[in-house]
């Protein structure tokens, strides 16, 4: 017994697929009457009319039901007294180019007579690769499904070896005889010879007792020097290994709204601070752990510090309560959208009734945060109130805000100031 298994990938054989097209034996099945009734033009084909008509083999090969490449097709050969056709077919497809669920669809059509729909015999399939991987060698008696055309899926439908086909003494046979090709059972020359035939005189009896039809094909062995060696299948990159995360920590997912503005914020920041909610918030008054918050706001915030979406919405709701405090006034003049003009005309209103600032307040009014002319001409009027020494201190920073100036604006107020002094005198 030998203990060896010579392989050779099927990655690395570029060479052509062939298959062996053998006998076809077994019980003949004429068309039934109520067919032919149907069909009147079935009364001149072939297996209605000659004993052993003509009949051609075509060969497909199929990957997960769909074909690959052309149909491959016997030569016409006239036959006398039974269909051998002994041809080797080369089909256009490389042992590289076939994947692990490759089948191989065999259709036997009726060429007796000459009419445009050729007639269907029958149809049979079989995987390329066994269940291990191992492509097929050796003589196959594949079941023939009368009438039908070859089904190329992996579960096909016109199956040569069937569940039921297993049990009889072909199968029996046939596995055994693969086991000697591989070397699993010890060869010995003379009983060979004596075994074989009458394996084949079993397979005979079994095709003329049986009422199907069965056709012989032949896979191709891989020769290499004096050593038969098996096809398994093996794809190049076979060996690689991946590595696959099943929960990643981190995933990133893109955000098409990330830089577009929240319409419901937006919604509710104008329904919050429309003219209406005015009458409601005049005289709310916050609790204790609200006042703590707001006092932490106005007196601990830096002149540089961002106010959130949600501070600034509590210092808007408080604005009544907070006009009384000096401190306040630029921290409620941060959370005001100078770009909407209902909320602008209640902060400009307030700003009148609020505690007048302290001067070194009145500076961070005319940085480049506050461009409304009237909050930048109320940081002006505290300014005034300074004494000139005082203002000296703060001459640096005055000499900055001038860039952040409207000039055109000035020139125009400036101008209007003029002709009015001019009419007075």
């Amino acid at each position: 017994m030998n203990s060896t298994f010579p392989y050779v990938h099927s990655c690395d054989l570029n060479q052509k697929l062939q298959i062996k097209i053998g006998t076809l034996e077994g019980e003949r099945q004429a068309h039934p009457y109520e067919k032919l009734l149907q069909q009147p033009i079935l009364k001149f084909s072939g297996l209605n009319s000659e004993k052993c008509p003509p009949l051609k083999v075509s060969v497909q090969i199929y990957d997960e039901g769909k074909p690959v490449g052309l149909p491959v097709t016997s030569s016409y050969k006239s036959f006398l007294t039974r269909w051998n056709w002994n041809e080797w077919l080369t089909l256009p497809i490389l042992f590289s180019d076939l994947s692990r669920k490759s089948v191989l669809a065999i259709t036997i059509y009726d060429c007796a007579w000459n009419h445009n729909d050729a007639t269907i015999v029958g149809g049979t399939s079989i995987s390329l690769f066994g269940k291990t991987g191992v492509f097929r060698q050796g003589l196959y008696d594949l079941k023939i499904w009368t009438e039908v055309e070859a089904d190329g899926n992996y579960r096909s439908k016109t199956p040569g070896k069937c569940s039921d086909f297993y049990n009889n003494q072909m199968q029996r046979l046939s596995k055994l005889a693969k086991k000697h090709r591989n070397g699993q059972i010890e060869k010995v020359d003379w009983l060979d010879r004596l075994t074989f035939r009458e394996v084949e005189l079993i397979n005979e009896k079994e095709k003329r007792d049986s009422q199907f039809l069965y056709l012989m094909v032949e896979f191709p062995q891989l020769t290499i020097g004096d050593k038969t060696c098996s096809v398994v299948y093996y794809e190049p990159d076979g060996d690689n290994k991946f590595l696959f995360v099943s929960k990643p920590k981190l995933v990133t997912v893109p955000d098409t709204e990330t830089l577009q503005e929240n319409l419901v914020e937006r919604k509710h920041h104008r329904l919050s601070r429309s003219a209406r909610s005015g009458l409601s918030d005049r005289d709310a008054k916050p609790t204790a752990s609200v006042r703590d918050l707001l006092h932490s706001i106005v007196h601990r915030y830096s002149p540089t510090s961002t106010l959130s979406s949600e501070e600034q919405d509590l210092i808007w709701k408080y604005r009544f309560y907070l006009s009384a405090q000096k401190k306040a006034l630029t921290k409620f003049l941060k959370c005001i959208n100078w770009e909407t003009g209902t909320e602008v005309r209640q902060a400009l209103a307030l700003l009148a009734k609020w505690a007048p600032m302290d001067v070194e307040d009145a500076l961070e009014l005319l940085n480049s945060s506050f461009n409304h002319p009237t909050v930048r001409r109320y940081a002006i009027s505290r300014l005034d109130q300074a004494l000139d020494d005082d203002l000296l201190l703060y001459l640096l920073q005055l000499v900055q805000a001038l860039k952040y100036e409207h000039f055109d604006e000035i020139l125009v107020s400036f101008g209007e100031i003029r002709m009015c002094w001019m009419r007075i005198h």
